[in-house]
């Protein structure tokens, strides 16, 4: 189930409440982050370590399980049902020790798969070392380590697949509670179940996923999982081979628990009962907007692009606070260029970066007062702003984040005129912004003679296939950032073949890893990430990167999620 918009998590995972979400944090300090059905938010150290990358996939894995499952698609939909509210704390809750198991599990075997420790950066977090040892203890008879994988992911799932949609439609207007489900109908009562067998995950079943492999695939997907073999079993060419032996580990641990009592539903049974649920709720429940989808077998660029879409990069530890300041008739240019001039050097020179965000964005993503707020609810179409740290206008002693904003094109070329080549200016463009044709004809060509333009991107790659495909060639280039307090360690760009400008991504190594993966992917794209000349683009990025850093609260390709598209 697809959640076309919903509340992302506050910015702060130890806030208070945040026990009603799914929370990866360390004993000391460290690398975090926080999980809620629509969205997660990381908040990284910025040393491009295993902690980071074992807490990205963390985040990642909770989102596959819940956006696969019936017990998954529960959380979502009540997650946005107000008369639900308390539901989902409790459905949560219910589901809590299964989720982090999986979630634990699987990106440790990640981690692993690409360098090998987990184990020091799991050290971090020491609750769920446990976790991890438990369900390693009860898959242990599997030889391979990506059957221990695959077999931890079908016992999540036959945990997860419960009858409690049908429950839900059947209470519906009522809230269900939890004294109807019983225990062997939850998964973390399926899960205690499954944990009482002595012997762990039963031996036949894992012969018969053996034996299902090997008779349609031969021996070599087995032999490809051996001590010794590497990530051969990770071979796309092993695929089919391993979606049969997890979906029959799947079968088995069903039949378990069906012979004590459970009712388990197939893996994509529940989605027709999802889909009606939907549709009764809404008619109810103005704004609403859950889409389902029934396609049983979702590539796994689609998967990839479900976590893309809720990955949130904290570049701050909350909003950053901020000001809404328009053009000649709150500021003149002279105090504008003063500022810009003394609060934006780099080497030695003015960093001048105009910036397009759509305002919901901005409201989204900073703390303006009530008054700037309620002028950024009224505007219609991006804002165009150069962004500096000033004042905040209190008697706080506090900066803010300037959002200069200029209301018509014309005052691009007096405040570029004003700097007479003293300073850098270049032109920052979120994607998101493209949508808005009437903004693009009025704006753009002014941007493309004014100053080098990036194209942020804050919107999923898929959105944006129509700019990278049609037989012209692309080009990538990936950026070290460097050790930094953002979380944010790479980023990656793009150029297409006569096209104006570049397309930016910031990210943490993970997220960079999926998006230009995801973008590769692309039907039709011709995508080289060697054998370009980036000299001429390269110091534009670099500047729009400092300023990013320096003024963005996160890094996300929610845009339109935050728009309400």
């Amino acid at each position: 189930m697809e959640q076309r918009r919903s509340e992302h998590p506050a910015a702060d995972g130890q806030a208070a409440g945040h026990l009603a979400r799914l929370f990866l944090g360390p004993l000391h300090g460290g690398s975090r982050g926080a999980y809620l059905p629509g969205g997660f938010d990381l908040h990284l150290r910025g040393r491009g370590d295993d902690s980071e990358r074992l807490v990205h996939q963390h985040e990642a894995q909770h989102v596959l399980l819940t956006d696969t499952t019936a017990w998954g698609a529960a959380l979502v939909l009540t997650s946005r049902v107000p008369q639900w509210a308390q539901l989902f704390n409790q459905l949560l809750e219910l589901c809590r020790a299964t989720h982090e198991s999986f979630a634990t599990y699987m990106s440790c075997s990640v981690v692993a798969a690409s360098t090998g420790t987990p184990e020091v950066a799991l050290a971090s977090y020491p609750d769920y070392v446990g976790l991890v040892d438990r369900l390693d203890r009860y898959l242990a008879a599997i030889p391979g380590e990506h059957r221990r994988s695959l077999a931890a992911t079908a016992l999540a799932r036959a945990c997860m697949q419960t009858p409690v949609i049908g429950q839900m439609a059947a209470a519906w207007p009522r809230a269900l509670t939890p004294g109807e489900l019983r225990e062997i109908d939850v998964p973390d009562g399926r899960l205690r179940t499954l944990y009482r067998d002595p012997v762990g995950l039963p031996a036949d079943v894992v012969a018969a996923a053996d034996e299902a492999v090997v008779a349609e695939f031969g021996p070599q997907p087995l032999s490809a999982d051996l001590p010794g073999a590497g990530a051969t079993a990770l071979d796309d060419r092993f695929d089919a081979a391993w979606a049969r032996w997890e979906d029959t580990v799947f079968a088995g641990l069903a039949d378990r628990l069906t012979e004590a009592g459970a009712t388990v539903l197939g893996s994509h049974e529940h989605l027709p009962s999802v889909a009606e649920l939907v549709a009764r709720v809404a008619v109810t429940v103005p704004g609403l907007r859950l889409a389902v989808e029934l396609d049983p077998d979702p590539p796994d660029r689609r998967m990839v692009a479900q976590v893309l879409r809720q990955a949130r990069l904290w570049l701050t530890t909350e909003p950053r606070p901020a000001r809404l300041i328009t053009f000649r008739q709150d500021v003149d240019p002279e105090e504008v260029v003063r500022v810009v001039d003394a609060t934006t050097r780099v080497a030695g020179r003015p960093n001048v970066v105009l910036g397009a965000r759509l305002p919901t964005r901005l409201l989204a993503g900073y703390a303006f007062p009530e008054d700037d707020r309620a002028r950024l609810a009224g505007l219609d179409g991006p804002v165009l702003a150069i962004r500096t740290l000033a004042d905040d206008g209190t008697d706080r002693d506090t900066d803010a984040v300037w959002h200069v904003r200029l209301t018509d094109p014309v005052d691009v070329a007096e405040l570029t005129a004003a700097w007479d080549g003293g300073a850098d200016v270049t032109c920052c463009v979120a994607a998101s912004c493209l949508s808005d044709e009437q903004w693009r004809a009025r704006w753009l060509p002014v941007l493309q003679d004014a100053a080098p333009l990036i194209w942020l991107i804050d919107v999923p790659v898929a959105s944006l296939a129509d700019e990278f495909t049609g037989g012209r060639t692309v080009h990538g280039i990936y950026l070290d950032l460097g050790a930094n307090p953002t979380g944010a360690r790479r980023a990656v760009a793009f150029k297409v073949t006569g096209q104006t400008g570049a397309w930016l991504a910031v990210a943490d190594d993970v997220g960079i890893q999926l998006l230009t993966g995801q973008l590769a992917d692309l039907p039709g794209i011709d995508l080289r990430m060697t054998g370009a000349d980036w000299t001429g683009a390269v110091p534009a990025l670099r500047l729009v990167l400092h300023d990013l850093l320096r003024t963005e609260s996160y890094v996300d390709l929610r845009a339109l999620v935050d728009h309400g598209n």
